[in-house]
C-alpha cells in the first residue's frame, strides 16, 4: 500500500514503512485467513492456523531493529516474557507437558500482547482512519457472502469449513452459521462489533468517512445479526451502543441529537427488515434463541453462564488444582487435544479463566488473569477520560477490548487476532489526540451538518 504523488508535486510522498505494511498484512490475514483455510488451501488448514505468527515475529523484530519498540511497555513485556518462559521450562522439566504443546501454548500467550503494544504505539491518526475505513468497506461484501452461506446447502462450496471435508456449524432450520471469509462464526462475531464502533465514530467525526459508506455499513451490520445468529455478537453490539449512549451524555443538546439518530437507525432497521433474507433469518435466529433458552434455563441464566460462570469455574479450578505450576501451557487448546487424543475436547476447562488456572497453576494463573483484567480497566479509565476531550473512539472500542482481554481465548487464533487489533486500535486512539475530530457531535445523523451537536 503506497501513497502516490499527485500531479504537480515536486517531492514524492514517503513510502509506507515496512513495519506499517506488516500491520496491514496482519490485519488482512485476520480477515481472509479463513478463506485460505476453507477454499484455497484446505489441505493446509492446520498450518494456516498459524499463518499470522511469522508476521507477528516480523513485527516484533522490525520494531526492535528500527527503534520503534514501545518503551512504555518494555518493563511489562519483559516481565511477562521472563515469567512465561520460566514457567514453560518448569512445566516441561518437572511436569509432563510435551515440548510441541508447550511451544504452542507459549506462542499463544507470549506473542499477542507485544504485537498489540507495537501497533498501538506506531499507528498514527491517518493510519487509524484508514484501518477504520477499510473495515467499513469490508462489511457489506462480507455480509453479502454470509447471506449466500445462509442459504447454501451441505453440497455447496460456500458451506465448507476449515479443513478438508469440514463443514460449518449448524444453525436452526437446516441453515448454516454464516462465517463469511472467516473459518467459523467467531470471526464475524468479533468483526461486526468492531465495524459498529467505527460506524458510530464516523457519526461523531464527519471527516472520518463518507456518509453513504457509514449508513451502508450500518445497514449491513443490522442485517448480519440474524444471519450470523450469534448471541455473543448481539451482546457486544448492545455494549457498543451503550458506550455511545454514555458518550452522548457529555454535552448540552444530547437528548435531541440522540433522538434524531435513534429515529434514523429505526428507519434504517425498517428498510433492512423488508429484505427477505432478514425476515427468514430472523425467524431462524428466534428459533435458535428459544431452543438455547430452553436448554440453558433462559436468558438470565445465559448471562450468568457467560459472565459469572467463568469466574466461579476459575475459583473451583484454583481449589482443585493438583500442582502449583499447572498442567502445562497449551494443554487446553483444540490443537493440543487433537494431537494428544485425536479428537477436539476440553482437556483444561471450557472457559478461558479456568483454562489458564489449569494450564498455569493457581499462583501464575490468577496473576495472569488479574494482569489482563487490570490492563482492560486501565484502558477503560483512559478511554472514558478521552470522551470528555471529544475523542470517543477508544471508548467505543472498549467492549471488544474488554471482551478480548478478560474473556477472550488467547489459544484460539481468531479470538487472539481480534484481541490484538482492537487493543492496538484503542491504544492508538488513546495515544493520538491529533485524530481529526470536530467538537463532540455524537449521534448526529447528518454527521456534523447542523445545529444538533453535543458540545462540552
Amino acid at each position: 500500500m503506497l501513497l502516490t504523488k499527485s500531479r504537480g508535486q515536486t517531492n514524492s510522498t514517503p513510502r509506507m514503512s515496512l513495519l506499517k505494511r506488516l500491520f496491514w498484512v496482519y490485519f488482512l490475514l485476520l480477515i481472509f485467513e479463513g478463506a485460505l483455510r476453507k477454499w484455497v488451501l484446505p489441505q493446509l488448514s492446520a498450518p494456516l492456523l498459524l499463518v499470522r505468527d511469522p508476521v507477528a515475529l516480523a513485527i516484533i523484530w522490525e520494531a526492535y531493529r528500527t527503534h520503534k519498540w514501545p518503551k512504555r511497555w518494555s518493563a511489562i513485556t519483559g516481565i511477562l516474557a521472563a515469567v512465561l518462559l520460566g514457567l514453560c521450562v518448569v512445566q516441561m522439566v518437572a511436569g509432563d507437558n510435551p515440548w510441541f504443546i508447550a511451544l504452542y501454548g507459549l506462542r499463544s500467550y507470549l506473542l499477542p500482547l507485544p504485537v498489540a503494544f507495537i501497533m498501538g504505539e506506531n499507528i498514527d491518526a491517518e493510519d487509524l482512519r484508514k484501518f477504520g475505513v477499510c473495515t467499513l468497506w469490508l462489511v457489506m461484501p462480507l455480509v453479502a457472502l454470509s447471506a449466500a452461506q445462509y442459504y447454501a446447502g451441505p453440497a455447496s462450496w460456500l458451506y465448507a469449513g476449515a479443513g478438508k471435508g469440514a463443514g460449518q456449524i449448524g444453525y436452526s432450520g437446516g441453515h448454516v452459521r454464516a462465517s463469511a471469509t472467516f473459518s467459523f462464526v467467531t470471526g464475524p462475531s468479533n468483526f461486526m462489533p468492531l465495524a459498529a464502533a467505527f460506524i458510530f465514530y464516523g457519526m461523531v467525526n464527519s471527516k472520518f468517512a463518507k456518509k453513504w459508506l457509514l449508513w451502508g455499513a450500518a445497514g449491513a451490520v443490522i442485517l448480519s445479526v440474524p444471519i450470523v445468529g450469534s448471541r455473543g455478537m448481539l451482546v457486544l453490539l448492545f455494549e457498543v451502543l451503550a458506550c455511545v449512549a454514555v458518550a452522548a451524555m457529555f454535552g448540552i443538546s444530547q437528548l435531541v441529537s440522540s433522538m434524531k439518530v435513534i429515529g434514523a437507525l429505526l428507519v434504517l432497521f425498517a428498510i433492512v427488515s423488508q429484505l427477505p433474507v432478514f425476515s427468514e433469518s430472523m425467524v431462524t435466529f428466534e428459533d435458535r434463541v428459544s431452543t438455547a433458552d430452553e436448554s440453558q434455563g433462559g436468558s438470565a441464566n445465559e448471562v450468568d453462564r457467560r459472565i459469572g460462570g467463568p469466574i466461579i469455574s476459575a475459583i473451583e479450578s484454583v481449589a482443585s488444582s493438583a500442582q502449583w505450576y499447572g498442567n502445562g501451557m497449551g494443554l487446553g487448546s483444540n490443537a493440543a487435544s487433537t494431537l494428544l487424543t485425536g479428537t477436539q475436547q476440553f482437556l483444561a476447562g471450557e472457559g478461558e479463566m479456568d483454562r489458564i488456572i489449569i494450564e498455569f497453576g493457581p499462583p501464575f494463573g490468577v496473576a495472569f488473569i488479574l494482569f489482563r483484567s487490570l490492563l482492560a480497566l486501565m484502558i477503560g479509565a483512559k478511554a472514558f477520560s478521552r470522551v470528555r476531550d471529544h475523542q470517543p473512539l477508544a471508548w467505543f472500542l472498549l467492549p471488544m477490548v474488554f471482551n478480548g482481554l478478560v474473556w477472550g481465548i488467547f489459544e484460539q487464533p481468531t479470538s487472539q487476532g481480534f484481541m490484538v487489533v482492537t487493543l492496538a486500535f484503542a491504544l492508538a486512539a488513546l495515544n493520538r489526540p491529533d485524530i481529526p475530530a470536530e467538537p463532540m457531535q455524537v449521534l448526529n445523523p447528518r454527521l456534523g451538518q447542523g445545529h444538533y451537536g453535543l458540545r462540552a
